[in-house]
């Protein structure tokens, strides 16, 4: 599949784009990085992507160093909670809604995929919560819930489909967060698939597999 790549700034977001050369996007698929990556760091995850499907990478807007970027500062405050997430969640569905609209996507599934790692992960969560009709699938990888998250009505994440992947020697993002996060989503009846494996703050080749089993069926 070939691809054109290009960037583009909604503001205060700059996009890395990748949109099929030939055919119409079946799908959008929105990859968001952790902390200290940037708007490259996550093509390691396009192969688990349908094919001609727009790719979007959204850059986080705190610089850490060159080339280095982040969603939320946990320099002074480690634990941030789910308001300071959902703040700068905000501002990237809404310059994602822009972007759609600015590069004329017209795909077959306008619900837009999410995948995140780690801080990314977070984000990607905080996204499907705040606006549960407006994602399709969401991968969260070595990811978490930030604490003190909202009470949804009792089925208010229904029609929301995860996949969770995690490492049981995380000590980053420590493995029972992962747990949290899964039975937060369960609680409101969000469907679920989890894979671990024997490894740190990374995703091993079961999981990526199965990543992109969860993405192609």
């Amino acid at each position: 599949m070939e691809y054109k790549t290009f960037d583009i700034f909604i503001n205060p977001y700059y996009f890395r784009i990748l949109k099929p050369l030939k055919n119409h996007s079946t799908q959008i698929y929105c990859l968001i990085h952790g902390w200290s990556g940037n708007e490259k760091s996550m093509s390691i995850f396009s192969s688990s992507i349908v094919d001609n499907s727009v790719i979007i990478f959204p850059r986080g807007p705190l610089q850490l160093g060159e080339n280095e970027y982040a969603w939320v500062d946990i320099r002074n405050n480690a634990k941030p909670m789910f308001d300071d997430y959902a703040k700068i969640s905000s501002g990237l569905f809404n310059s994602i809604q822009e972007l759609v609209q600015s590069i004329n996507l017209h795909p077959t599934n306008e619900k837009i995929n999410l995948i995140g790692f780690s801080q990314g992960a977070a984000i990607s969560a905080v996204l499907s919560i705040l606006h549960p009709d407006k994602f399709h699938k969401v991968a969260l990888l070595s990811g978490f819930l930030p604490s003190n998250p909202p009470t949804l009505k009792p089925e208010g994440l229904s029609s929301n489909n995860y996949y969770i992947a995690h490492g049981t020697r995380d000590t980053l993002v420590e493995f029972e967060k992962a747990i949290k996060l899964k039975n937060y989503l369960e609680e409101y009846h969000a469907t679920t698939k989890f894979c671990k494996e024997d490894l740190g703050h990374k995703i091993g080749s079961t999981c990526l597999k199965n990543l992109k089993l969860y993405f192609q069926t």
